[in-house]
C-alpha cells in the first residue's frame, strides 16, 4: 500500500501531466474548430485550484482600486497646447504623415483623408486657452479619396485599418494598406499596395498578400505593419476572437505576427520551415506594433477582460495566448490557471484592468525631452495616453497629457516634434499636442508639464 506522502506526490505528477497534455492539445490542434468561448473553457479549465487562488483573490477587486494599486498620483500640470487640426472624421482607423509635413487619416469604409501640414510655429497659438479657438480644417473642405479595396469589409471592428510608408518612399512613392475583406461568413486581413501621385492621389492598387484563414466574427483583425531593415515586413494578425486556440497553432495564420516581402513571399530567413509566414505565435488582438533604430521590435496587443499586454518580439517566440493569459473572458469565466508557461514569453508590461491599447509610437525628440526614449501608447477604453519609459527596469508607464480624455484610435510623431493623437468615433479630431513656448520644452522642468500619472510595472 502507497503511503500518504507518496499517494500524494503520484497525484501531484498526475496533475501536472494532464495540464501539460491539455496545453500541447491545444497547440497541436491540426483540423480547424471554431469553438466558442464557453465551449473553449470547458476545454481548458484545469483542476489546479492552488494556483487559481492567488488570481481569484485579485480579480475581485474594481479596476478603479486596481489601477491605484499600480499608480500613484503627481501633483503637475499638464501644459501642452492641444490643437485640433482636423475635425468631423468618421471613424478613423490610422494616422501616417507624409514627408512634406501633410497628413493622410485612413477612415474605415476605405477613405483616405489628406489634411496638409500644420501651421508653424508663428502661428501657434500661445496658450492653451487660446488654441481651444483654433481653427480646425473641417472635414468637407479636405482633400479626400475613396481607395477601391476588393471586398472591403467593414463591420465591427473591420475596414481600412493601417497604413506604412515604404522606406524606398522618396523614390518609390509606394504605401502599404491592411484592411479586412469578405463577408460575415468568410472574411480575413488583406495587404495591398498603392502608389502616391504627384496630385495626391492614391493609384495602381496592388494585391501584396491576404491571410490564408477566413473567420465568421468581424473582430480582432489585428492589421498593424512595420517595414523591417532587411525589406521585409510585419503584419499583425488577430486570432478572430472565436477562434483563440488558432493562435497555438502554426498551420493557422490567426493570432500571429507574419514576416513578408513587398511581393508577398515569404522572407529568405525564417524561424519556422512548416509555417515560412509566421514570424512569432501566440497573439490575441496585437496592435501597436513598432520598430526601434537598432531594429528592436515592440507589440502591444488586447487582453480579454484584463492582461492587455507589451512585449519585444524575438523571431519563432510563442508569446502565450490563449494558454497564458493575466485576464479573464468576458463572463467572469477563467480562461486559464497559467500565468507563465515553460517555453512562452512573459510581457515586459501589463495592463490589469485593461486600457484597450490601440497604437504605439516611439518617441525620440527634443519638443519634449522627457518622452525621449519612451514608447507612447494610444487607448480606448482608458481614453488616455500612455508614455512607456525603455530606460527603466522594469518598464515604468505613466499617463501623460490628461487634457485629451478621450477615446485615442491612433498616435503618431510629427517632423516638428509634436505628438499628433486620432480619436475615436463618428465625429472624431486629429489633435496636435506641441509645447507652448518651445523655449519651455528644453527645460528640467518638461517632465512636471507633461506628466500626471506615473506607475511602477
Amino acid at each position: 500500500m502507497l503511503s500518504n506522502k507518496k499517494l500524494a506526490n503520484r497525484k501531484l505528477a498526475n496533475k501536472k501531466l494532464g495540464n501539460k497534455n491539455r496545453v500541447n492539445k491545444i497547440r497541436g490542434t491540426n483540423k480547424y474548430q471554431a469553438l466558442r468561448p464557453t465551449r473553449y473553457v470547458t476545454l481548458i479549465i484545469l483542476t489546479s485550484l492552488s494556483l487559481l487562488s492567488t488570481y481569484s483573490a485579485s480579480a475581485g477587486t474594481s479596476d478603479k482600486n486596481a489601477l491605484e494599486e499600480h499608480a500613484s498620483e503627481t501633483p503637475t500640470s499638464d501644459t501642452a497646447i492641444n490643437r485640433v487640426i482636423a475635425d468631423a472624421l468618421h471613424y478613423p482607423k490610422a494616422l501616417l504623415q507624409l514627408p512634406d509635413g501633410s497628413w493622410l487619416v485612413a477612415e474605415r469604409d476605405g477613405t483616405v483623408v489628406t489634411v496638409p501640414s500644420t501651421v508653424d510655429s508663428s502661428s501657434k497659438p500661445s496658450s492653451p486657452q487660446q488654441a481651444g479657438f483654433a481653427q480646425a480644417s473641417a472635414r468637407k473642405s479636405l482633400a479626400q479619396q475613396k481607395l477601391p479595396l476588393v471586398q472591403l469589409y467593414q463591420k465591427g471592428q473591420g475596414g481600412l485599418l493601417h497604413m506604412a510608408l515604404s522606406p524606398d518612399f522618396s523614390t518609390s512613392k509606394v504605401i502599404l494598406f491592411s484592411y479586412s475583406k469578405g463577408t460575415d461568413d468568410a472574411n480575413r486581413l488583406a495587404i495591398m499596395r498603392g502608389v502616391l501621385s504627384d496630385d495626391g492621389q492614391i493609384e495602381a492598387l496592388t494585391p501584396v498578400i491576404e491571410i490564408k484563414d477566413s473567420k465568421a466574427t468581424p473582430v480582432h483583425f489585428g492589421g498593424k505593419l512595420v517595414a523591417m531593415d532587411d525589406g521585409t515586413w510585419l503584419v499583425t494578425t488577430g486570432d478572430g476572437f472565436d477562434y483563440r486556440e488558432q493562435a497555438q497553432v502554426l498551420s493557422s495564420q490567426l493570432g500571429k505576427v507574419l514576416r513578408f516581402t513587398i511581393e508577398g513571399k515569404p522572407a529568405s530567413n525564417v524561424p519556422f520551415n512548416n509555417a515560412q509566414f509566421v514570424y512569432t505565435l501566440g497573439h490575441r488582438n496585437p496592435q501597436g506594433l513598432v520598430k526601434m533604430q537598432n531594429g528592436d521590435v515592440y507589440l502591444h496587443e488586447h487582453g480579454p477582460d484584463g492582461g492587455d499586454e507589451l512585449n519585444k518580439l524575438a523571431p519563432g517566440a510563442n508569446y502565450g495566448w490563449p494558454v497564458v493569459t493575466l485576464g479573464r473572458d468576458y463572463s467572469g469565466a477563467t480562461i486559464s490557471p497559467f500565468n507563465q508557461y515553460e517555453g512562452m514569453v512573459n510581457p515586459l508590461v501589463d495592463w490589469t484592468p485593461s486600457i484597450a491599447p490601440s497604437s504605439m509610437a516611439v518617441y525620440n525628440h527634443n519638443t519634449f525631452p522627457a518622452l525621449s526614449n519612451h514608447l507612447l501608447v494610444s487607448a480606448l477604453k482608458a481614453k488616455a495616453l500612455y508614455a512607456v519609459d525603455l530606460s527603466s527596469q522594469p518598464f515604468q508607464y505613466r499617463r501623460v497629457f490628461s487634457s485629451i480624455n478621450q477615446r485615442v484610435r491612433d498616435v503618431a510623431i510629427g517632423n516638428d516634434g509634436g505628438v499628433y493623437v486620432l480619436t475615436d468615433g463618428e465625429s472624431a479630431k486629429l489633435i496636435q499636442l506641441l509645447p507652448p513656448d518651445p523655449s519651455v520644452a528644453g527645460t528640467s522642468s518638461g517632465l512636471a508639464q507633461i506628466s500626471l500619472l506615473e506607475s511602477n510595472n
